[in-house]
């Protein structure tokens, strides 16, 4: 907590005529540490009023450097004050160059079903599944401090234990200044996938702190039979992830899309939803990209791009990068990876981080000894791949569950 009776001399008349300007000062202060800085608004009327205003508040954010936060869910005893169910959520946050642990994190939400839905400008999105219930959190400003939203249109109603099945992304408009949530669910009709055209999709602004909602327009109307309302003949949309990347001033989910549940008519594509439009697109992968090639394609921020990492399992890992957002054909391949060049035997890539270091989760399975005297043992544990040195580099054993975003401190929501 700010000891705002103390006295500094940051700041003061005598320093500035001692030839540092206010300029200096602030480009000082903004190089800061999220804390420190929050304690500095007890300096002055004048360095309180600065610190608020959201030009500051940008500058500090872009002078941070880019980190990776991992979450993950342990198991505790039953009187572990922190716990729900046996289960606490912890998180990591890991420098985007080795992964080494900077500092760790306790969710200040603790319950079995608490997932990332992405991060933006320094604040976590989280939801608790089973209630749709959606938190705003700064882990950067006070441990604990977050915000509960509203419940959503798709919050279960009373009598209703458990919520429909939503999606949600999370990001921040800068021309308004207003972090929003998407959230899109389930339609009532045969189709029953996200993103059908006439289905209502929640926007949620923290500015008015409350929900609209808006109508989806056909983003898939090229896949589906022009000549026909049959829902059999919608495209059957779902997602390959739950959390969302924001890039470009738009959310981004990885999806996958067919016009049949049967059958290897499968596309996979990404939706961006315009943060200051708020409107929908849908944004094709690469051409040569197959589906049997990666079953399971995920989407990252990488470097401010939109990238793409694929993986087929024991064989190739790819990362393939928008260069120019928007634009189809700049998709181009960063990196590819092979059995020949590493050992992929057991891995699951987890994700990448900002500056391009790939984390690498393996299962590690113990058989038995043969007088069973030592049981087996079954888990994983991360590496990371750094593609300058083309070496993997060991960083230890994987708790359950991670979850996985990049991430910069920020003083929003202060």
């Amino acid at each position: 907590m700010a000891d705002c009776n103390s006295k500094s001399k940051i700041g003061s008349s005598s320093n500035v005529s001692a030839g540092l300007s206010y300029e200096i000062i602030e480009e000082i202060i903004s190089r800061l540490d999220a804390k420190s800085v929050i304690r500095l608004k007890c300096l002055s009327k004048h360095w309180f009023s600065r610190i608020s205003e959201l030009s500051f508040m940008d500058a500090h954010h872009k002078n941070q450097v880019h980190r990776t936060l991992l979450g993950f869910s342990l198991e505790c005893s039953n009187d572990d004050i922190h716990s729900v169910g046996g289960i606490v959520m912890r998180g990591s946050i890991r420098s985007s160059e080795n992964f080494d642990e900077i500092s760790s994190i306790e969710f200040p939400v603790c319950r079995r079903n608490v997932e990332f839905v992405g991060s933006d400008n320094g604040v976590i999105c989280l939801v608790e599944e089973d209630h749709n219930e959606v938190y705003l959190w700064n882990p950067a400003i006070e441990m604990g401090k977050h915000r509960k939203l509203p419940p959503s249109p798709y919050a279960p109603s009373r009598g209703r234990k458990y919520s429909m099945h939503t999606l949600y992304g999370f990001g921040y408009e800068r021309l308004t200044n207003d972090f929003k949530v998407v959230a899109a669910s389930y339609g009532d009709k045969q189709c029953c996938s996200f993103f059908q055209r006439g289905e209502q999709v929640a926007v949620y602004g923290l500015k008015n702190n409350s929900w609209k909602t808006m109508l989806m327009p056909d983003i898939f109307a090229s896949y589906a039979h022009n000549d026909s309302d049959n829902d059999d003949n919608c495209p059957k949309v779902f997602t390959v992830e739950k959390e969302s990347v924001v890039v470009s001033g738009s959310i981004h989910w990885s999806i996958y899309y067919s016009r049949r549940y049967e059958g290897v008519d499968y596309y996979y594509g990404v939706v961006a939803f315009d943060l200051s439009s708020e409107e929908f697109k849908l944004i094709k992968l690469p051409s040569s990209f197959k589906y049997k090639d990666s079953p399971f394609p995920q989407i990252f921020n990488m470097r401010d791009c939109l990238s793409l990492l694929t993986f087929n399992y024991s064989t190739k890992i790819e990362i393939w990068v928008m260069k120019e957002y928007g634009v189809w054909d700049s998709w181009t391949k960063h990196l590819s990876l092979g059995s020949s060049q590493i050992n992929l035997f057991q891995i699951w890539p987890l994700g990448v981080s900002h500056n391009g270091n790939l984390l690498l989760s393996k299962r590690i399975v113990d058989e038995p000894s043969l007088d069973e005297s030592s049981p087996s043992t079954d888990f994983r544990t991360l590496s990371f791949y750094d593609p300058k040195s083309r070496r993997v580099q060991y960083i230890g054993r994987q708790e359950r569950g991670s979850n996985f975003a990049t991430y910069a401190e920020s003083i929003f929501l202060s």
